[in-house]
């Protein structure tokens, strides 16, 4: 069965590069997509779940702001098991929550996609001391290369960033966690200051059947600082759930 990692904007799947080469099979596929720029979570749920119908079912794992479309697409059909990490389940991070607002303004949009969002801004924004500290163990590994490696992608071209304000603007409304059709387990950086262990603890309450596997002092961008736990996690839950990849 393959499994599809999946990361929400403005990050690459390139996030994954690490995990994917140490699981050694799998698919990695991205949700931001440029010719899609007016598709919302739930589009993009609707659309990944018609993909993993037509590849006979898959592994979704879900990271940041791809959890409510990876919802979306679990609750639609065609997902064998959810596993999300460190993305909204109850709640936006505040920089999220904050371009979303802008999102949502017609008066904004403009402003949002052709400058907040453009990287000569918001590149050296995301990988300036302040924001690495807030989210990352290791600067070594997130330096300013390595953020703009996994980020400049989402915002390279204005109809990047049309694409990532559609998104944004869709995510004031969370989707519903209860009814997902498959098993749902979470893979989470405990130490996440956006996106702490309590979401995961939400998720455990709330979904039957949930449950969750902490990355000790993993925070937000824990698949590329820790990919060899991210990796042996991943692989463990498979092995419980009795799923064998393919690729």
């Amino acid at each position: 069965m393959p499994l599809w990692f999946l990361t929400g904007p403005p990050l690459s799947e390139a996030i994954f590069r690490a995990v994917i080469a140490r699981i050694g099979k799998g698919q990695a596929i991205g949700l931001l997509d440029s010719s899609s720029a007016s598709d919302g979570w739930q589009q993009r749920g609707e659309k990944l779940s018609a993909q993993a119908v037509a590849a006979g079912g898959v592994v979704l794992f879900a990271h940041g702001l791809s959890v409510p479309a990876a919802v979306a697409a679990a609750r639609q059909g065609g997902v064998r098991l959810l596993i999300l990490s460190n993305g909204p389940i109850t709640r936006l991070d505040p920089v999220s929550q904050s371009l979303a607002m802008l999102a949502g303004s017609p008066g904004t949009r403009a402003v949002l996609s052709r400058v907040l969002l453009h990287p000569v801004l918001w590149i050296p924004a995301l990988a300036s001391s302040l924001a690495l500290r807030r989210t990352v163990v290791n600067p070594y590994v997130m330096d300013r290369d390595n953020v703009a490696s996994l980020a400049e992608a989402g915002v390279a071209t204005h109809a990047d960033r049309l694409a990532l304000v559609a998104y944004l603007r869709s995510l004031r409304n969370l989707p519903d966690l209860r009814d997902i059709p498959c098993p749902v387990w979470a893979i989470w950086g405990d130490a996440d200051p956006l996106y702490p262990a309590s979401e995961a603890d939400y998720l455990d309450s709330t979904v039957g059947g949930a449950h969750h596997i902490a990355i000790p002092g993993g925070q937000h961008y824990h698949p590329e600082e820790r990919p060899w736990e991210l990796a042996g996690a991943v692989l463990e839950l498979l092995q419980r759930e009795g799923i064998s990849l393919r690729s």
